[in-house]
Order: structure tokens, then sequence, then C-alpha cells
């Protein structure tokens, strides 16, 4: 006995309404800065002021958040002071090291990098404080050679914490958290 043809067809446009509805449900991933005055646009990242002995490490922290400006929908990185509607500004307070395992030779193996931060996103003309963190707290672990020279791995963990602590930080201001 043959099926009607009508009521696959039918299943099938169901199915097919069921997946678009579930692939356009709205959800986003990433807080956009809903909360943020429209007319906030172009965010300037201040210099930052490092508190620690880490050479090049407000350097390295600010260009990781310029890019997350620029990767966002929501923001352009602004140039200059005068160019922008809003300022980030971070103190670098901390950056330590740890060690997290060490070799048979009592050298270690692997560490922990761990930076603490203060950060601030404020509007430019009225100086009102839109977002703030008193402790903003970044780790990265990472893998020494078996050299004795630290130093390029301690570098490549210090640009990939500095990824990520701005990139959690920047989250952290876009939703208000």
């Amino acid at each position: 006995m043959k099926k009607p043809r009508g009521l696959s067809a039918v299943k099938l446009s169901l199915l097919s309404l069921s997946c678009v509805l579930l692939l356009s449900c709205g959800y986003g991933f990433a807080p956009q800065g809903e909360y943020i005055d429209k007319r906030i646009v172009n965010i300037y990242v201040a210099p930052f002021v490092n508190k620690t002995a880490e050479a090049e490490a407000e350097n390295i922290l600010r260009n990781a958040f310029i890019d997350q400006i620029i990767q966002s929908n929501r923001f352009k990185s602004a140039p200059t002071l005068e160019q922008a509607d809003a300022i980030i500004n971070v103190n670098i307070l901390s950056i330590t090291t740890g060690v997290l395992s060490y070799r048979n030779n009592i050298l270690a193996a692997e560490e922990r990098m761990s930076i603490i931060l203060e950060a601030s996103l404020r509007e430019k003309d009225s100086g009102k404080t839109i977002w703030s963190s008193q402790n903003v707290v970044g780790t990265s672990d990472y893998k020494l050679q078996d050299n004795v020279n630290p130093k390029p791995a301690r570098q490549q963990a210090l640009a990939k914490l500095a990824k990520d602590t701005a990139e959690n930080t920047f989250n952290l201001m876009m939703s208000d958290f």
C-alpha cells in the first residue's frame, strides 16, 4: 500500500518551520552595550597606568582593549580624545606569576600569570561613569620550555592574558555587570 504524498510534505514543512524558528530565536551570545546611551559611538582608550614592574604591560593590554572595541558592532575606536564620546581608563594594579608544577630537576614546568585591574568607562563630556570595577581579575596558565630562559613563554602568556582580560572586561562593561 502506498503512503499519501501530501502528508509527508506537511511533515517536511513543519520540520522546516521548526528549524527556522529555532535558529532565528534572536538570542545573542555577546552583550552589545544596549544600556549605554546610543549617542555614544566613539570610545577612546586612554593610556593605561602600570603600577607593576612588568615592562610594556600597559601597551600590550591597551592594544588588546582597542582590538575589542574594533571587533564590536556597537562602538568604534576613537584615535584621539577629542574624537571620543566616552573614555576607557585602566590601572594595572598587579601582575604576578606562580608555579603550578615542577620538573624532576626542580625547575618550574608550568606557571600561572594573574593580573588585577581597575577599569572604568565614562562619558567624555559629562564625566559620568557608565561602568567601573575596582577588581577585574584575569589568569593565564602556560608551560615553560626546557631551557632556562622563561622570558619568551612569559611574554606569550602576557599577550594571551591581555587579550582574555580585555575581552572579559569589555563584556562586563557591555553587560553592565
